[in-house]
């Protein structure tokens, strides 16, 4: 349901409240926007780095596929040994605020079952602010 409101009759303080109320809106719809562009953006360079999509079949053979991210614990960079393993969450500030509960995808070893180490191109591990490279690297 609508109800039509002609500007000219909206004054002072509730031309206000309206016009913030309108602002938190588009601010809120805006940062589920880049929240799922990064989820996105995260899930296709593990697909990329992999070489297989998420639920593709890992090729095991005797010839290594070595990639930079390496397994925590033993060391193996051998990308056929590596599964997805869920996502954790973590918080991000950004140029356009605060975005909480961002699903970061996490992969195991399977030659000694601990955690790979991701370093992702989008999104460093233990960065707590992304700034768009469109900004020029500072806020506005």
């Amino acid at each position: 349901m609508s109800i039509h409101i002609s500007v000219e009759s909206l004054q002072g303080k509730q031309r206000k409240d309206i016009v913030k109320d309108i602002q938190q809106r588009a601010k809120k719809e805006a940062l589920l926007g880049v929240k799922e562009v990064l989820e996105a953006g995260l899930e296709a360079e593990v697909e990329d780095v992999l070489g297989r999509k998420k639920g593709g079949t890992r090729r095991i053979s005797s010839q290594p596929r070595q990639i930079a991210w390496i397994c925590g614990h033993c060391g193996c960079q051998d990308a056929n040994q590596f599964l997805r393993d869920g996502h954790y969450k973590r918080n991000l500030e950004t140029v356009w605020g605060h975005i909480e509960g961002l699903r970061v995808p996490m992969l195991e070893c399977q030659q000694c079952f601990h955690d790979v180490v991701c370093s992702f191109r989008l999104l460093e591990k233990f960065q707590r602010l992304w700034i768009d490279a469109g900004t020029g690297g500072a806020f506005q």
